[in-house]
C-alpha cells in the first residue's frame, strides 16, 4: 500500500473540521465509560489498567497546567478552574525549580511593568496572616523567622516608589498588604537561603523612577 492512498481530487476542497475542546472532552468521557462497561462485563484483569488511567489523567492535567503557565496564566487563575487553593495547585502541579524564582510577569514586562501588574504580583505572593511556611504565590520555603520570597523583595520597593501613579490599582491591596508595602524595614531572607539567580531583576528597583 502506498503512503498516501487518498485521492487529492476528492479532498482538495474539503473544509477542515475544527473540534472544540468541550466536544473533545465529551468524546473522551464516552470512551472511558465504554471501557468501564467492557471491564464490568467480566474482564477482571483489565481492572488494573482501568485504575492506571487515574494516574494518566493526573499526568495529562500536569501537562496542561505547564502549557497554561507558558501562556502566562497565574496560579490563581489555574487554581480557580481546578477548584482548589492557589497554594494547593502550585504545590501539586508546579515545577519545584520555579519555587523562589522571580514571578514570570516581572521577567516578561521588565522595565515596562505596570503598577497594576506590580499590585497583582505583590498581592499574589504576599504571605498574609497567619504566615504560612511557604510563599502562596511561588512555593518559596520561608527561612525561620522570615516571610518574604524573592518576588516580594523585588516588587515592594519598586511598587512603593510608583504607588502614586495608579491609585485605583493600589486600592486593590487589602489592609495587611497595604501596611506591608509601607514598611520602612522590610523583612528579608538571608542571601544564602535564596535560590541562585533570585536577584536577576533587582536592578529594576534601582532603574525605574516615579
Amino acid at each position: 500500500m502506498s503512503k498516501n492512498t487518498v485521492k487529492p481530487g476528492l479532498t482538495r476542497n474539503r473544509a477542515k473540521r475544527v473540534v472544540e475542546n468541550d466536544t473533545y472532552a465529551a468524546f473522551i468521557a464516552r470512551v472511558l465509560r465504554a471501557y468501564a462497561r467492557r471491564v464490568g462485563a467480566g474482564d477482571v484483569e483489565a481492572l488494573r489498567t482501568l485504575v492506571q488511567l487515574r494516574v494518566d489523567i493526573d499526568t495529562v492535567v500536569r501537562t496542561a497546567v505547564v502549557g497554561l503557565r507558558g501562556f502566562g496564566y497565574t496560579w490563581s487563575e489555574i487554581a480557580a478552574r481546578l477548584g482548589v487553593t492557589r497554594q494547593a495547585a502550585q504545590m501539586r502541579y508546579g515545577d519545584p525549580a520555579e519555587r523562589g524564582a522571580l514571578d514570570r510577569r516581572l521577567l516578561r514586562d521588565g522595565l515596562g511593568v505596570s503598577v497594576a501588574t506590580l499590585v497583582e504580583v505583590f498581592a499574589e505572593h504576599h504571605p498574609g496572616t497567619p504566615i504560612p511556611s511557604t510563599c502562596p504565590g511561588c512555593g518559596f520555603p520561608y527561612p525561620d523567622g522570615e516571610s518574604e520570597c524573592p518576588t516580594v523583595a523585588t516588587v515592594r520597593p519598586l511598587l512603593y516608589r510608583r504607588r502614586t501613579e495608579d491609585q485605583q490599582a493600589i486600592g486593590r491591596l487589602n489592609r495587611d498588604q497595604f501596611t506591608d508595602l509601607h514598611r520602612r524595614q522590610p523583612v528579608r531572607a538571608p542571601r544564602a537561603s535564596r535560590p541562585v539567580g533570585a536577584h536577576t531583576r533587582l536592578d529594576l528597583t534601582a532603574e525605574v523612577t516615579p
